[in-house]
């Protein structure tokens, strides 16, 4: 990439309904789940501290009902619009989808195990995933050169995003850094993508 460093603010959702009922929640969304009153209380704080002195070009944002609650905050303290991106959704959790997260860690105890599943569940791997974040990153990069964006999504698709800009590959990834709930992390893209 022949482009200059974009400045990249990584947030993610504040807390939502489905957090506190365990209940995952992926797209196409048969149940919507809004932000919690703390959810709510943390992204406020997001937008009034963390991103208080930065001078955003855009908002990009994941269209999921908490995500989009999530940049409606964020923009509204902001003064900018919102870009939706179905390439920030929520994993596809597959057959797990709308049942309790317990499910899903009884067969992947460890984030690592989803860096390539079967398919035979229907969950979305971290591989596939990428394709899709290196999608919207080329599609950033051609528009955002040398800008800063703020990027809203959820903690899968964040940390293979946070890795992806690092270079990193899905492996390092999976079992690195994860964005708390509510959380905001600045990265420096330079424009290398991982190894894989």
């Amino acid at each position: 990439m022949d482009k200059k460093p974009i400045t990249c603010y990584l947030v993610r959702h504040g807390e939502a309904e489905n957090n506190v009922l365990h209940i995952l929640n992926s797209y196409p969304e048969t149940d919507t789940y809004s932000l919690t009153q703390k959810g709510r209380e943390q992204i406020v704080r997001v937008a009034t501290h963390d991103l208080a002195e930065v001078e955003a070009e855009a908002i990009i944002s994941s269209p999921i009902r908490r995500t989009r609650e999530t940049a409606e905050i964020i923009a509204r303290e902001k003064g900018l619009s919102i870009e939706f991106d179905e390439r920030l959704r929520e994993t596809d959790f597959g057959m797990f989808n709308n049942g309790p997260i317990e499910d899903l860690l009884a067969k992947y105890p460890s984030s690592v195990g989803r860096v390539r599943t079967d398919g035979s569940d229907g969950v979305e791997d971290f591989e596939s995933m990428r394709i899709r974040l290196k999608s919207l990153l080329h599609d950033i990069a051609e528009k955002y050169s040398g800008k800063t964006v703020i990027i809203v999504s959820h903690g899968d698709p964040l940390e293979q995003l946070h890795g992806l800009l690092l270079g990193e590959n899905v492996a390092e990834s999976a079992s690195g850094w994860y964005p708390k709930k509510g959380s905001c992390t600045k990265v420096v893209w330079k424009g290398a993508f991982s190894r894989s």
